[in-house]
């Protein structure tokens, strides 16, 4: 043990506690004798006399109080200053510490620096008055609460004492100032989070009262048609007959995509869309895709061109995603598309990525009704052209598929003369 470094005793039954205290001390290069009860510290502290004991409050056999006032009672040992871990909030805490003879005290939970530069102060302060040799022990009985104490202490110990209970009560203070405003923030946090669920609430709400909405519709239909098909039956009028069912046939798959969109947007809202990205030909699915439509676009004499520099054109992204997305737009494109007009597919390629849009020669959509387009639900005052059906969720889900694969998806429209979308995607040839 370095004798020219100062020697803390430490008093302190709880272990986990003891450690934590013995480390700070190490680390600041300290001497350090640790005690696990008051008796234990008062031997160790004859054996070795310490420049400084630390001694919790509360402790088995002798409290902190029971300690300090053995030492200071102790001819050879009277001189040690003496740290009390506790929190002497009540006056008579305060005069309770004196009358035993603390020297200073640190509220717990203590931070490290606060309590190394509390130590450093006591052990300073101690020095300074072993140099001056100040021994003007004062006798004073006080009456607190009806309870009688006795102080004998010399006048720096009492305001060394004075002057760490005001310091604690700052650092408390700056503490509180600190909680407060963190639980302010929080506050602000969490009412702006109900904020934002309840408008999440209102438009789950307004969600499902649309989706039950466009279901009950179709399938009100098809009920109805079911019952015409038998009166029909009944009756003996087959001329109608195939009409009918076709309409069933066209209201239940318009009920199976609404399902499937719901579904789709479900999955996506609840964030558990996985993302499977392999490099394909775009231009491959592209293909595809335009063979898909083929027969609803020659229904109204449209024609569907794809523009392309290459026939490879390889990217990175999620293909059945990908085409889901084409599908969507070149589906909507034939859907709002005049009769003897172009859908055009384009693809782009990029210094970065690749291009993709999709354009008709339609209606246009209003620049005041571009905001609904990617929101559930979210139909213009634009109306198919052959009153085909529409469940407005398409766009929505192609915009989170698309935000997913980090891009965004951008529409220009022009009353008149068509609406463009357009989109971004990785290139493998990066």
């Amino acid at each position: 043990m370095d004798d020219s470094t100062p020697i803390i005793l430490i008093a302190e039954d709880s272990s986990l506690q003891r450690k934590q205290l013995e480390y700070i001390l190490k680390k600041e290069n300290y001497n350090v004798i640790s005690s696990k009860n008051g008796k234990e510290a008062f031997e160790a502290a004859s054996k070795n006399i310490p420049d400084l004991v630390i001694t919790d409050l509360i402790m088995p056999g002798l409290d902190g109080y029971e300690l300090c006032h053995k030492i200071k009672t102790t001819t050879h040992l009277k001189k040690i200053p003496v740290i009390l871990l506790t929190n002497l909030s009540e006056p008579q805490d305060v005069i309770k510490g004196l009358e035993a003879g603390v020297d200073n005290f640190i509220t717990k939970p203590y931070e490290r620096q606060f309590l190394l530069s509390r130590v450093n102060y006591v052990l300073e302060n101690n020095k300074i008055r072993q140099m001056q040799n100040i021994d003007s022990n004062l006798g004073l009985e006080l009456i607190l609460n009806g309870k009688k104490y006795f102080i004998s202490a010399d006048r720096i110990q009492i305001m060394d004492l004075l002057l760490s209970t005001y310091e604690n009560a700052i650092h408390t203070n700056e503490e509180l100032k600190i909680a407060n405003r963190t639980l302010t923030e929080l506050h602000k946090e969490l009412l702006q989070k109900n904020s934002e669920l309840e408008k999440l609430n209102q438009e789950k709400d307004k969600f499902l009262r649309m989706a039950a909405h466009d279901i009950r519709n179709p399938i009100s239909a098809m009920l109805s048609w079911g019952n015409m098909i038998q009166d029909e039956l009944r009756e003996g009028d087959d001329s109608r007959l195939v009409t009918t069912i076709d309409l069933i046939r066209r209201s239940g798959g318009l009920v199976i995509t609404l399902l499937n969109e719901l579904l789709d947007l479900a999955v996506i809202e609840s964030g558990k869309l996985k993302l499977v990205k392999t490099e394909f030909n775009l231009v491959e699915v592209v293909d595809q895709v335009k063979m898909m439509h083929k027969s609803m676009a020659d229904k109204k004499s449209i024609e569907i061109v794809i523009d392309a520099p290459d026939k490879q054109i390889d990217v990175i992204a999620d293909r059945t995603k990908i085409e889901q997305v084409l599908n969507n737009l070149v589906t909507n494109a034939v859907k709002f598309s005049y009769p003897k007009t172009t859908v055009k597919i384009i693809i782009e390629q990029t210094k970065r990525d690749v291009k993709i849009s999709v354009s008709d020669e339609g209606q246009g959509i209003p620049a005041d009704e571009l905001d609904k387009l990617f929101t559930p639900f979210g139909k213009t005052s634009v109306k198919p052209t052959a009153g085909e059906s529409s469940t407005g969720l398409g766009l929505s889900i192609v915009k989170k598929i698309i935000d997913a694969h980090n891009s965004k998806i951008y529409v220009a429209s022009e009353i008149g003369q068509g609406t463009t979308f357009y989109f971004n995607i990785t290139s493998a040839a990066k």
